[in-house]
């Protein structure tokens, strides 16, 4: 008797320790890049691409109330070692990685949401309109990936991209709070683009 209370009191402790450990994995928004298109501009190899299902009405009532909310993205460009069906990563080169951060923060005075994309020519895009704004922080246009001479004719690359929620541009408590309930948190997979010039 006196083991079973034992094993109990430890497997309380255990759950309670762990914490946000013990989340389910589809605790998360399963939000996901559509839209995919690979292209040649201005002499670079461009992608753009939208993520869908990627704002809850959780997330999009916080932003109203003035909480900074950053999206990263991330994008890699391989070069499949020998044969790209062999399943070896370490035979894989990695030409370059980039991490995008779009952030969206609503101005409660002037009522419009500034919304910062590094990648587009004016940075800070603004507007009343949430909906518009959202279609902004969901967006990747035309983003040059690399030139194309660093590129070589016949030759296999692999582009991997995914987007998540960037928990640390939050506020500690808010940081603290999403990353139990996981009202906001999404993280797409991995989506992986195989071509050759």
């Amino acid at each position: 008797m006196a083991r079973a209370i034992l094993i109990v009191v430890i497997a309380c402790f255990c759950g309670t320790s762990l914490g946000p450990m013990a989340l389910p994995a589809q605790a998360k928004n399963k939000a996901e890049l559509v839209d995919i298109k690979l292209g040649r501009g201005k002499g670079n190899l461009e992608v753009s691409f939208r993520i869908q299902d990627c704002f809850t009405p959780k997330m999009e009532e916080a932003i109203r109330s003035g909480v900074a909310t950053t999206f990263r993205i991330l994008l890699e460009l391989e070069k499949p070692g020998l044969q790209s069906h062999i399943p070896f990563p370490f035979l894989k080169s990695r030409l370059l990685k980039i991490a995008l951060e779009h952030t969206i923060k609503y101005d409660l005075l002037n009522n419009e949401y500034n919304v910062y994309i590094p990648e587009h020519p004016d940075r800070i895009l603004t507007t009343p309109d949430l909906e518009e704004a959202k279609l902004w922080m969901s967006s990747v246009r035309e983003l040059p990936v690399i030139p194309l001479w660093r590129l070589k004719k016949n030759e296999t690359y692999q582009l991997r991209m995914k987007a998540e929620l960037s928990k640390f541009n939050l506020p500690l408590f808010f940081r603290y709070i999403f990353f139990f309930v996981s009202l906001w948190d999404f993280d797409t997979d991995w989506h992986k683009l195989v071509f050759s010039l």
